[in-house]
């Protein structure tokens, strides 16, 4: 008997209409003989377990649109609360990681949820050969081998993959991958899986030969930004290197001051610095604003000499960020920057707009 499954199936008599449970092969009234219970239909009968290419490339294209919108709402988000919680800009690298989650959102669906937007959309899922879901590292090596070629060249790619990788695709077979119907039957799937051949010869070259590529054109991205144009190969901007670091205890005086007082200081008394010490880190004057604590100083050296100093009598600007109140209060830290000396002469930890907010 299917105990617990029949409780709840009725089945009536078709002579004295009694109702009488599904298991019963007699009419419990009248005694007469009860058809038999028809079989459920199956829910995956004649669902294919593989998806067309055209049912997987419009789940492909769905997954890119919700990539796209996640990541301008993740990184708009992010800068929104970090503003309203700080009441300070949120850091670049910050909102570029909000961004980058976005971006990764499909993979982290397939991963730990029912499927990417696309894949629920259209009804597919992301399995491992058992069957089961790919996992986190598998999931992103997979999204993250699929959408540049797929996206780029939508249709066309994939017909050259199947005919080297089979149904499965390159980025598939790389990380171990089977697209199939959620709707179909668990056994069909574990039955086509099994069945799915294998990577052809060609398929391996190209998989070889776009592993090279990859590192060849990675190879030539970090040589351009390790071996382009540095700050040392420009003499001026290793200057403005130095001064900058040589100004950092005048820097730490204002920030004991201001932690102290409350107050930015107004005067070089009130940091204890002299015209003399200023000279011996290069400079010939510091002028402070106490009502935004911007310090200015102005590089030593005569400006008309013919052998002087490109930097000589120029500024170098100093903006103070403030930390929050919750947060302890005080300078978080300083914006560096000039009124007067070129962006391209100075490094890029010097070029802040603070020479806007100069005294």
């Amino acid at each position: 008997m299917n105990g617990n499954q029949n409780k709840t199936r009725i089945m009536q008599c078709p002579q004295c209409n009694w109702q009488n449970p599904a298991s019963h092969t007699q009419c419990f009234s009248c005694h007469a003989p009860l058809p038999a219970p028809a079989a459920p239909r199956a829910a995956h009968a004649n669902v294919p377990v593989i998806p067309g290419i055209w049912s997987r490339l419009a789940a492909s294209g769905a997954d890119a649109a919700a990539m796209i919108a996640a990541m301008f709402a993740f990184s708009w988000a992010t800068s929104l609360s970090y503003q309203a919680l700080l009441e300070q800009p949120c850091p670049q690298a910050l909102t570029l990681s909000a961004g980058l989650l976005g971006l990764l959102l499909p993979a982290l669906m397939d991963a730990w949820g029912a499927g990417s937007p696309g894949k629920l959309l259209f009804k597919q899922r992301v399995v491992k050969r058992d069957g089961q879901s790919p996992g986190l590292l598998r999931s992103l090596w997979r999204h993250l081998m699929k959408f540049p070629l797929n996206l780029a060249l939508p249709g066309v790619f994939h017909h050259i993959q199947q005919a080297m990788f089979g149904e499965r695709a390159m980025h598939n077979w790389a990380a171990g991958t089977y697209v199939v119907s959620s709707r179909a039957d668990p056994r069909a799937i574990l039955a086509a899986v099994s069945q799915t051949r294998s990577i052809t010869g060609a398929g391996k070259f190209l998989l070889f030969a776009a592993g090279a590529v990859v590192l060849v054109l990675a190879g030539f991205v970090l040589a351009a930004l390790t071996l382009g144009p540095r700050d040392a190969d420009n003499p001026v901007v290793a200057d403005v290197r130095h001064l900058d670091r040589v100004s950092q205890p005048v820097r730490m005086l204002a920030e004991n001051h201001y932690r102290g007082t409350g107050k930015f200081a107004a005067t070089l008394q009130d940091l204890g610095v002299t015209r003399e010490s200023l000279a011996s880190s290069g400079f010939s004057n510091l002028e402070l604003n106490p009502a935004n604590g911007v310090l200015r100083f102005t590089i030593a050296g005569p400006a008309d000499a013919n052998d002087a100093s490109p930097l000589a009598g120029k500024h170098l600007v100093y903006l103070p960020e403030l930390r929050a109140e919750r947060k302890g209060g005080g300078i978080r830290r300083w914006q560096c920057g000039s009124d007067d000396i070129a962006v391209s002469d100075r490094h890029y930890g010097c070029r802040h707009a603070a020479g806007a907010a100069a005294p």
